[in-house]
């Protein structure tokens, strides 16, 4: 309704104003043009996709994406992996990240494997402590502020940052150097992922299950 009525408005004053039409035109694009650029600065959006192979086969993707809105950012990972190990073997994941002022105000990570829940964990920032929860499961985490988890090793290289939240243990991982722009994280169960980068971007991951090995490559 409400276009409507702006349409007829700009009929009639087409009619009763013809010598400022050009003028209005003018204003009206640099007014759009305005806003689209406000639009852009206050929100920015990043996708990435990564391929999975395991021994040079796809057998997946990863997919993330980074919006920024001010001085709020979210994360979120999606992926789709399907291989066959003694039998057919399909997950499909997905994390979210929530950040304000750079503090981590919320996180899930959430898993299907072959069809059944594997993981169900959340971490939510309430007051100056974290709520973590995995399944019926519910915790309180006193590491105030978490400023870097697992989801943000896609975002951003982990200069100087000795360590990692990882939402899917639920507890901070070190960051080990190997080389320049490679580092190794080591998680509780005995695996461990490796991850490369160029220019900032983290272009490569490598994954070391005990069951497989695969990578992650940034596809652009």
């Amino acid at each position: 309704m409400f276009p409507v009525i702006i349409y007829l408005l700009w009929i009639r004053y087409r009619k009763t104003h013809p010598e400022k039409i050009n003028q209005v035109c003018k204003f009206i694009v640099l007014f759009i043009i305005l806003v689209l650029t406000c639009l852009l600065a206050f929100s920015q959006i990043k996708h990435l996709q990564y391929s999975v192979k395991r021994k040079d086969t796809p057998i997946g993707t990863i997919s993330f994406s980074f919006q920024n809105s001010g001085n709020k950012k979210v994360l979120v990972m999606e992926s789709k992996i399907k291989t066959r190990l003694l039998i057919l073997f399909t997950a499909i994941g997905r994390e979210e990240s929530v950040f304000e002022n750079d503090v981590m105000i919320s996180s899930s990570v959430y898993q299907i494997l072959n069809g059944n829940e594997k993981i169900n964990k959340r971490t939510t920032l309430v007051g100056r402590n974290y709520a973590i929860s995995s399944g019926t499961l519910q915790e309180t985490l006193s590491s105030y502020p978490i400023t870097y988890n697992m989801i943000c090793l896609y975002d951003k290289e982990p200069v100087d940052v000795p360590k990692v939240y990882s939402d899917k243990f639920q507890q901070f991982l070190p960051i080990q150097t190997v080389a320049d722009h490679h580092y190794r994280i080591k998680f509780p169960d005995g695996n461990f992922n490796e991850y490369y980068y160029k220019e900032g971007r983290c272009v490569r991951v490598e994954v070391h299950n005990s069951l497989f090995r695969s990578t992650f490559e940034l596809q652009n």
